[in-house]
C-alpha cells in the first residue's frame, strides 16, 4: 500500500495549488450534476405510479395489466444495468447518462400518446432500458471524484438524489395530473429532462485523469496525510473491460450484495410503484391525496440514507454491512405492522409510511451504492454498481406481477405479509459481510 507522503511531482504540499483548486471545483460540479441527473430520471419514472388509478379507470386496465407494465419496465431495466455498467467503465459515465436522459424523455412522450395496454407497455419497456443508464453512469461519475475513506459520508448525502427525486417527481406528476390531465404528467417531465440533458453535457466533468488531475485516492491521501486505501496497481490498472467483468463475476461480496438487493428492491419497488394505488383503492384516498401522502416514504428516506452513510464511515470504519443488517431487521418489524397501523387513521398512515422509507432507504443506498462501488475497486465501479442494481432489479421486476396478482386475488394485507420474511433473508445475507472490506478481500486473494 502506498501512502500520502508521496506528493505528485511539482506540487508543494504546504501551499494551495492549482490542482487542489481545480479538484474542489470539479468535485462540486460532479456532485451537483450527478445528483440532479439521477433525481431527474425519476421525473420520467415515478410519474406512472401516480397515473395508475386514472389510467385504470380511463382504459379499463386491471391490476395484473398494470403490474405487467411495471414488470416489463423492470426486466428491461435489469438487463440494461449490465450493459450500461460495462459501457460506463468503457466510455465514462458522462456519455452514458447524457444519452439515457434524452432517451427516457422521448419514451415518456411516446407513452403520453398511448391509448391502451400495448401502447403503454412498449414505450415503458423501452423506458426501462433508458433508465438503466442512470445508476451505473451516475455512481461511476460520482465515485471517480470521491475516495473510499470519505465515500460513505459523501455518498450518504449524494444518495439522497433517489429519495428527493421521487418526491419532486410525485409532486410534479400529481400537480400536473390534477390541473391539466394525465398526459401532462408525462409531457412536462420529458421537456424538463431534455433541457437538463443539455446542461449535463455542457458542465459535467469527466474523470480526474481526463481532466489532467491525480487519481482520487492520491488526492485524498495527500490532503489528509493518511494511508491510501487502494494499491498502486489498482490505480494504474490497464483499461481492460474483460478484466473488469472477471473482477465483478468472481467477487463473493458483489454477489452477496446483489442477492441481498433482490429482496430489498422487491420491497422498495412494490412500495414505490403501488403505495398511491393502495391508498386510493384500499384506504379510499382521493387520487391527489394518495399521491401527496406517498411522498412521506421518500422524504423520510433522505434521513435514512444520510444516517446510514455517516454511521458506516464513523462508527463502523467504512464497513457497510452492519448498519444495513440492523436497519433491515427493523424494517421486517415495520412492514409486518403496516397494514394494521395504516387503517387507524391518516396521521398514523403517514407516520408508518415515513418509518418504512427511513428503514428501507438506508440499507438500500449502502448495498446498491456505497458498498457496490467499494468492491468495484474504482476500476469496475460502474459495472459493479450496475451488476448489483441489475441483479436487484430481478426482485423489482417480480414486484410488478406479484403485487398485482396477490392484491387482486388475496387482498393487500397478503402483499405486505410477504415483505417481512424477505427483510430477514436480506439481513442474513448481508450479515456474512459484517467484517468484510475491500482490503480483507484483497488479502484473501
Amino acid at each position: 500500500m502506498s501512502t500520502a507522503t508521496a506528493t505528485p511531482q511539482g506540487i508543494d504540499p504546504h501551499l494551495p495549488s492549482d490542482w487542489e483548486i481545480r479538484y474542489r471545483k470539479a468535485r462540486i460540479h460532479a456532485f451537483a450534476l450527478t445528483w440532479c441527473a439521477y433525481a431527474g430520471f425519476y421525473l420520467c419514472r415515478k410519474n406512472l405510479s401516480v397515473l395508475k388509478d386514472p389510467l385504470a379507470e380511463a382504459f379499463a386496465l386491471t391490476n395484473t395489466q398494470l403490474g405487467a407494465i411495471d414488470t416489463g419496465y423492470l426486466i428491461a431495466y435489469a438487463i440494461g444495468q449490465f450493459i450500461s455498467g460495462t459501457l460506463g467503465d468503457r466510455f465514462g459515465g458522462k456519455k452514458v447518462v447524457g444519452i439515457g436522459l434524452i432517451f427516457t424523455a422521448l419514451m415518456n412522450l411516446c407513452f403520453g400518446f398511448g391509448q391502451g395496454f400495448l401502447f403503454f407497455l412498449v414505450p415503458w419497456v423501452l423506458n426501462g432500458f433508458a433508465q438503466s443508464s442512470g445508476w451505473p453512469g451516475c455512481t461511476k461519475s460520482f465515485s471517480d471524484w470521491f475516495a473510499r475513506g470519505e465515500r460513505g459520508s459523501a455518498m450518504g448525502f449524494w444518495l439522497t438524489c433517489y429519495q428527493v427525486g421521487p418526491v419532486i417527481a410525485t409532486l410534479l406528476a400529481t400537480t400536473l395530473l390534477v390541473h391539466f390531465g394525465w398526459q401532462s404528467a408525462l409531457f412536462g417531465p420529458a421537456l424538463i429532462i431534455f433541457g437538463f440533458a443539455l446542461l449535463f453535457k455542457w458542465k459535467m466533468p469527466g474523470s480526474p485523469q481526463t481532466e489532467g488531475l491525480p487519481h482520487v485516492e492520491v488526492y485524498h491521501a495527500h490532503k489528509h496525510n493518511t494511508e491510501m486505501l487502494v494499491a498502486d496497481n489498482e490505480e494504474d490498472a490497464e483499461d481492460d473491460n474483460w478484466q473488469h467483468v472477471r473482477l465483478v463475476l468472481t467477487s463473493r461480496p458483489i454477489w452477496t450484495l446483489g442477492l441481498s438487493y433482490v429482496v430489498l428492491k422487491f420491497i422498495r419497488y412494490s412500495l414505490l410503484f403501488w403505495l398511491p394505488f393502495y391508498m386510493a383503492q384500499e384506504l379510499k384516498y382521493e387520487t391527489g391525496e394518495a399521491g401527496y401522502t406517498s411522498i412521506a416514504f421518500d422524504v423520510a428516506g433522505v434521513l435514512g440514507v444520510i444516517l446510514a452513510g455517516l454511521i458506516s464511515d464513523r462508527l463502523f470504519k467504512s464497513r457497510r454491512a452492519p448498519p444495513a443488517v440492523i436497519m433491515m431487521l427493523l424494517l421486517a418489524v415495520a412492514t409486518f405492522a403496516y397494514t394494521e397501523v395504516s387503517g387507524l387513521g391518516k396521521i398514523e398512515n403517514l407516520i408508518s409510511i415515513a418509518v418504512l422509507g427511513f428503514l428501507l432507504y438506508g440499507p438500500d443506498a449502502l448495498i446498491s451504492g456505497v458498498a457496490a462501488v467499494d468492491f468495484g475497486h474504482g476500476r469496475a465501479s460502474a459495472l459493479a454498481a450496475g451488476f448489483v442494481n441489475g441483479l436487484g432489479s430481478i426482485g423489482g421486476a417480480l414486484s410488478g406481477v406479484v403485487v398485482g396478482y396477490v392484491s387482486e386475488l388475496y387482498g393487500w394485507s397478503s402483499v405486505f405479509m410477504i415483505f417481512s420474511p424477505l427483510c430477514i433473508v436480506g439481513a442474513l445475507l448481508m450479515s456474512t459481510l459484517w467484517n468484510t472490506t475491500p482490503e480483507t478481500e484483497n488479502a484473501k486473494a
